[in-house]
């Protein structure tokens, strides 16, 4: 086992310690998200009636208040506590709950009409695998959900990472611009960046202390886009009118702008991760 890996598995135990001690950080996920928010009810409104759901990084049941009135939501996460939270607010709505490592989902190949997972992503610290298993449990034709803050701007960089110092940030902040860079060129090239020592580990938590995934919205769709996955929706900028009666400096900005996105350069930064994916027939 390579260096690299012994620390991320090391990471990972120390933040499954940290999700099973802590319920309120899933107090406070509870209170955040107690309303449907617009972008999920957007991205749920793709998750027909009676469907069977599973949630990946479910927490305290947020997305179970939401579904499980018309869906089979099945919920997983890493914490009991969480998952408690979880059975208690939502009885009887819900088909079950499993503590379970997301990267080895203890499910049957295609057992799910969806697979979703909202604000879990940025938590993972092995995303591709815990996104190959999504893909895996979901069945042909079936959709995967995903909501994620996400980082294409390279300039913005997580709260995990506010305790570096400034050299340390800079480097990050040139190492994700290559990455984006890449990216865009080499769309089967794959990064999944991580962050080896986040903020939690050594303070309060706050807000996203815990995020270790530096998720890039132009990533995961590449990542899907290669296995046969067909893209129904995602959040993206796009080209937009020029004013008529904009100042010469406004419509210079504004063309460079249109054209850089009609070359698609940027047209993920400054967006978070909202992603609807369809795993084609014959897709494996």
């Amino acid at each position: 086992m390579s260096r690299d890996v012994e620390s991320f598995q090391q990471l990972d135990a120390e933040l499954r310690s940290f999700y099973n001690r802590n319920s309120g950080y899933f107090e406070h996920a509870a209170d955040i998200n107690s309303e449907m928010s617009p972008e999920r009810a957007a991205l749920f409104s793709w998750i027909k009636a009676g469907e069977r759901v599973l949630d990946v990084g479910c927490g305290p049941g947020d997305n179970g208040v939401h579904l499980g009135q018309r869906s089979r939501y099945f919920g997983c996460d890493v914490s009991f506590l969480a998952l408690g939270m979880a059975a208690k607010t939502l009885g009887k709505r819900a088909a079950g709950f499993a503590q379970v490592d997301s990267r080895a989902l203890p499910f049957g190949d295609g057992s799910f009409d969806a697979v979703i997972s909202t604000y879990a992503l940025e938590h993972m610290v092995f995303p591709r695998e815990s996104l190959d298993e999504m893909w895996r449990v979901c069945r042909s034709t079936g959709r995967i959900i995903l909501i994620s803050p996400a980082y294409d701007n390279p300039f913005e960089l997580p709260p995990s990472t506010g305790h570096w110092p400034a050299w340390s940030r800079f480097g990050m902040v040139a190492r994700q611009a290559w990455r984006q860079a890449v990216r865009h060129m080499q769309p089967r090239r794959f990064y999944f960046a991580r962050i080896e020592r986040p903020r939690v580990l050594t303070e309060t938590y706050q807000s996203d202390f815990d995020a270790v995934h530096l998720v890039s919205a132009r990533e995961i769709a590449n990542y899907f886009k290669t296995k046969r996955g067909d893209i129904l929706y995602e959040r993206k900028r796009a080209p937009r009118p020029i004013p008529a009666a904009a100042s010469w400096r406004l419509r210079m900005r504004e063309v460079a702008r249109n054209l850089a996105l009609r070359c698609h350069i940027g047209e993920y930064s400054g967006q978070n991760l909202q992603l609807v994916v369809e795993k084609r027939v014959g897709a494996k």
